[in-house]
């Protein structure tokens, strides 16, 4: 039985069998390690996304507030210089100056661009 055994470990085929197995084992353990550092990867690569997308609704919210006081400065002024030529304010808009408003307007916040 013993002298069988010897005789079958010797057989190149049940060697190249067991190194076939062999390589298996060990891709898989070598996809296994790479799967986890590619959910790794993936992690850390949403941790910093939602680190930007935080930072950037920050940065649009500073802007938009920024932009509001602008503007409302602005309307403020197209009041008072409208009280100081004498016209009268009576909650009616006239399309056409209403429009050069808003040009004038875009043209002083974007300067011209």
């Amino acid at each position: 039985m013993a002298q069988r055994q010897i005789e079958t470990d010797r057989d190149p085929v049940i060697v190249a069998i067991e190194r076939v197995l062999e390589a298996e084992r060990t891709a898989e353990v070598t996809l296994r390690n790479c799967r986890r550092q590619a959910e790794a990867l993936v992690a850390a690569a949403r941790e910093r996304a939602a680190a930007i997308t935080r930072r950037v609704d920050i940065r649009i919210s500073i802007l938009h507030t920024a932009y509001f006081n602008k503007i409302s400065t602005e309307v403020a002024k197209l009041a008072d210089a409208r009280k100081s030529t004498g016209e009268a304010i009576d909650g009616t808009i006239d399309g056409v100056k209403l429009a050069e408003a808003a040009q004038r307007l875009a043209a002083r916040l974007t300067r011209g661009t």
